[in-house]
């Protein structure tokens, strides 16, 4: 999820031209000790989100004389991959690679830095103040590839995320207390005229994949962690009862009576959109499944209208299993470092520091990875509050997959969406992907 629609981060790839900027530094992995206060940086931002950046950026090059030099490159891990197989030139910082098998790939290689190295003794305090689920594998393990963790080593740091898998309501329609279960959820009666759910999968090329943030937050709360990165890994059947399972949940709440429009409505409504009749006079809805990016949206189509005030949020509701309460699902960004120049060090260090992540904050529209940041916006102060109670912040499943898989996972979703009878032979044609993708990634 690259500016909002970028899946609202470095997420949502490959729209966009690609600009390219060749490194003022040797090659990746080297240390450069001439001094140099010039840093190269791609990053995939633009708009709202590069302009934020740059206002992060002013006090640190105003401070040091260091300057940055920004590219915008929305398929960065395409380019550093290629540069590396090539022996060219790398930018000094970029976000590090979403293949945990090219992470791995990349370290071993040495060509990714270690944060303990960038930060150096700033480092200590990168950990303890960031949300302990950015930075800690699960259960102490020693690699953790989504969060760049590997062999106990931290090769990303991370600055900013996302809450997924909340649930909008109106403020003047629902005055109820926030439901702690699914079911409760799917019992709550609508206001008169409405729908339970509106739901918006369309997306131009990548229509589906609001679907699946749906499907990510049932399936790591109904069946666990480990089954969930099992399946992104491709070590979980599509057709095992856990996937099925989720999808089954899926459809309930997509089911034509419970969803503004219709089901097949929701297959041509832009995301962007889908919240548009929630806040409405009727409403069409109560309730719109989205992360805290969406907000921007609500202001678009309802300029008057303030957070907390008009519209809130209850985070997901548990799907039956306590123990995996605490899995919250999200999204960051990150910055790798592949040239350790001093320049390149001193800007890791000022970009782990509250100074620097509350200037995000303040711009709002995210969340910084510190934990002690302030927020104007009672939104993100409030979901701010769910990321740091988060046992493990889970990152979106089909962003981490093979690029056929990930995109046959959408289409499925679409096509359960419309024809939920074709859920067998949807999840046994995901089989097969599975099994040509990942062995061929």
């Amino acid at each position: 999820m690259a500016d909002v629609l970028a899946r609202l981060s470095s997420r949502l790839i490959a729209i966009g031209g690609i600009l390219l900027l060749v490194a003022c530094s040797t090659g990746g992995g080297t240390t450069t000790t001439s001094g140099s206060k010039d840093v190269t940086q791609w990053v995939a931002w633009g708009g709202a989100e590069l302009a934020a950046y740059r206002a992060v950026l002013k006090p640190f090059e105003a401070s040091t004389g260091i300057k940055v030099h920004l590219t915008t490159n929305r398929e960065s891990n395409t380019a550093i991959a290629n540069g590396i197989e090539a022996g060219t030139e790398l930018p000094d910082l970029a976000p590090g690679p979403s293949d945990p098998i090219q992470l791995r790939s990349w370290v071993s290689k040495g060509k990714l830095q270690t944060m303990e190295t960038a930060l150096g003794d700033k480092f200590s305090a990168y950990i303890s103040n960031t949300y302990p689920a950015l930075v800690n594998a699960p259960g102490g393990a020693a690699d953790d590839p989504y969060i760049g963790i590997i062999g106990g080593k931290h090769y990303m740091l991370i600055i900013k995320t996302q809450v997924k898998g909340l649930f909008w309501y109106n403020k003047k329609v629902f005055t109820g207390t926030p439901p702690k279960t699914f079911d409760e959820l799917m019992a709550i009666q609508p206001a008169s005229g409405a729908k339970l759910f509106c739901a918006a999968f369309e997306s131009g090329g990548d229509s589906g994949w609001p679907a699946s943030d749906m499907i990510d937050n049932i399936i790591m709360r109904q069946s666990g962690d480990k089954v969930y990165t099992d399946w992104i890994e491709g070590k979980q059947k599509w057709t095992s009862p856990e996937i099925k399972l989720g999808y089954q949940t899926f459809l309930k709440e997509v089911a034509a009576d419970k969803v503004y429009g219709g089901n097949t409505n929701a297959l041509t409504t832009p995301f962007q959109r889908g919240g548009k009749p929630l806040l409405a006079t009727p409403p069409g809805c109560m309730f719109y499944e989205q992360a805290t990016f969406v907000t921007a949206f609500f202001k678009e189509d309802y300029p008057s209208l303030q957070a907390g005030t008009d519209f809130d949020f209850f985070g997901h509701p548990s799907m039956g299993n306590s123990q995996y309460d605490g899995n919250v699902n999200g999204f960051y960004d990150n910055i790798a470092m592949y040239n350790n120049t001093d320049a390149g060090r001193q800007l890791m260090q000022y970009l782990s520091t509250a100074e620097a992540q509350q200037i995000w904050a303040d711009a709002g529209g995210t969340l910084g990875a510190i934990k002690t940041l302030t927020y104007k916006d009672p939104v993100f102060k409030r979901s701010a509050e769910v990321a740091l109670t988060a046992k493990n912040l889970l990152i979106t499943a089909g962003d981490y997959m093979p690029s056929d898989m990930k995109h046959a996972f959408w289409k499925s979703l679409l096509n359960v969406t419309k024809n939920p009878s074709s859920l067998n032979s949807e999840l046994a044609r995901l089989d097969q992907i599975q099994a040509a993708s990942y062995k061929s990634s």
